[in-house]
């Protein structure tokens, strides 16, 4: 069964009189690189059945009417809107999609390969094939050992491999006009003869199995202002899909936490924020897809590696099983024990999901970090972390700050909930209240009311000498 669904701005009606594209959405991320610059960019594209690309303009309002950016992305879609400088300027978007497919799952074997590809006019090589190679490994530090941890063993990277080096047929400001800053490097053309130099000694099919799942191309030497990950739709021997891809300069690969940064946006994972309100995406240590190498263990290999994403981005990629989660739709008390996230297996909850006022594009998520295991060894402590979600946002997640002035680099007490504190969020009639300390987590009591009880609970003790019956209901009808 398909379901056909049309997202408009304002209202729901025909097409005529707009601009109409139809084509595979892909989206593609820069990042700039830890500790130099903050800068990132979001690139929206339709690749069309002929081939050409269309670049879109996406409104955060469009995207979360869409379900997310996580639902559409990688889609065969039809976008209507304004045409204006060659960018798409959309105003709805047209899709079909089954109901299985909804929310971006990733399962099973995720083969990825490497090409390492030189400049024309750069001969140096950074590092070896075997080092590529290596890194696919199933050590801890190595990419299939932290795949499978990150997703609770649903995912590997078994079957991936990495090539040796090959030279593009031009030099570098051919494709990149200023090395190093901007962000202006033609991708596509990176994309195109990357896979053309590596097509006569590659078999991208994968022995007909429908392709690699992904492809990291590796540069020696710098692409614009950032390393890049995503998707792009191509046929490649064969196949014809969207591509997970990552376009990753010398700097990109040091640290592996920057390769695990883009291959997460390969998956389809957005950036997270902190709740700072400034321009820049990598200010929580909390999450591989925030400071990809903050507060980060270093392998003496591979460099600053990636730690645990957040709750939210498992739990889109269905890497948290249904009673690993709890959605406190109904207004009530829950009491609750939470396990640290990165804890293998657990017979407790990973993650708590709350709608702030019935929303199911606008809620809060609430976990547990610790200072343990292979990656998340180095995080800034062990302690309740609360998220607000609003699907459709550039970065929908966005770490929860107590302090009055929020840090602009979140690895503060403020964000840090421990034993004896309380989130409350009073317009919503929400609070969350880390109880005591467990074996692997913390007991947490979440109010999500229909009205506020702050009254009733300091007039509590009076009632054991006069009660009030009316305040007795009311309480009653709060819950």
């Amino acid at each position: 069964m398909r379901l056909f669904s049309i997202m408009m701005l304002g209202f729901l009606g025909p097409l005529y009189g707009q601009d109409v594209a139809s084509g595979w959405l892909n989206v593609v991320w820069g990042d700039s690189q830890p500790g130099i610059e903050f800068e990132t960019f979001v690139l929206y594209s339709l690749t069309m059945e002929d081939g050409r690309q269309m670049k879109l303009d996406l409104s955060d309002d469009l995207i979360a009417a869409s379900g997310g950016i996580e639902v559409i992305n990688s889609r065969f879609i039809t976008v209507s809107g304004v045409l204006s400088n060659d960018v798409l300027v959309a105003e709805g978007i047209l899709y079909e999609l089954d109901p299985a497919e909804r929310g971006g799952a990733v399962s099973g074997p995720q083969p990825w390969i490497s090409i390492p590809v030189k400049f024309a006019d750069i001969a140096t090589e950074p590092q070896s094939q075997s080092f590529f190679s290596n890194m696919y490994g199933g050590s801890p530090g190595q990419l299939d050992h932290y795949w499978r941890e990150q997703s609770y063993d649903i995912i590997n990277v078994v079957g991936s491999q990495a090539e040796g080096w090959r030279t593009l047929p031009q030099n570098q400001t051919f494709y990149v006009p200023t090395p190093g800053s901007g962000s202006n490097a033609n991708l596509n053309a990176l994309f195109d003869d990357a896979i053309a130099t590596h097509d006569p000694f590659v078999d991208f099919s994968n022995g007909g199995t429908g392709g690699f799942q992904g492809i990291n191309i590796m540069f020696n030497g710098n692409l614009d202002c950032c390393a890049w990950g995503g998707g792009r739709f191509a046929t490649i021997d064969g196949v014809s899909k969207s591509w997970r891809v990552t376009w990753e300069p010398p700097w990109g690969y040091a640290d592996e936490g920057v390769i695990a940064h883009e291959m997460g946006h390969g998956f389809g994972l957005p950036h997270s924020n902190n709740s700072d309100m400034d321009s820049s995406p990598y200010d929580s240590p909390w999450d591989v897809m925030s400071a990809a190498t903050g507060h980060a263990v270093t392998d003496p290999t591979f460099g600053r590696l990636g730690k645990h994403t957040i709750s939210y981005h498992k739990d889109r990629l269905e890497w948290i099983a249904p009673t690993e989660k709890i959605l406190a739709t109904a207004p009530g008390i829950y009491q609750v024990t939470i396990d640290q996230l990165a804890l293998a297996s657990t017979p407790n909850l990973r993650m708590v999901r709350i709608p702030i006022q019935g929303s199911a594009t606008h809620y809060y998520t609430v976990e547990v970090r610790d200072q343990v295991g292979n990656y998340d060894g180095n995080l800034p402590g062990n302690a309740v972390i609360i998220h607000e979600v609003m699907v459709g946002r550039t970065e929908p997640a966005w770490v929860i700050d107590g302090d009055p002035i929020p840090a602009t680099y979140s690895n503060t007490e403020g964000v840090m909930w421990r034993v004896g504190e309380t989130f409350e969020d009073a317009a919503n009639n929400i609070t969350v209240r880390v109880d005591s300390a467990t074996a692997d987590g913390f007991l947490v009591t979440i109010s999500h009311l229909n009205c506020s009880v702050s009254a009733y609970q300091l007039a509590l003790p009076e009632w054991s000498i006069s009660l009030d019956v009316t305040d007795l209901i009311d309480l009653l009808n709060c819950l």
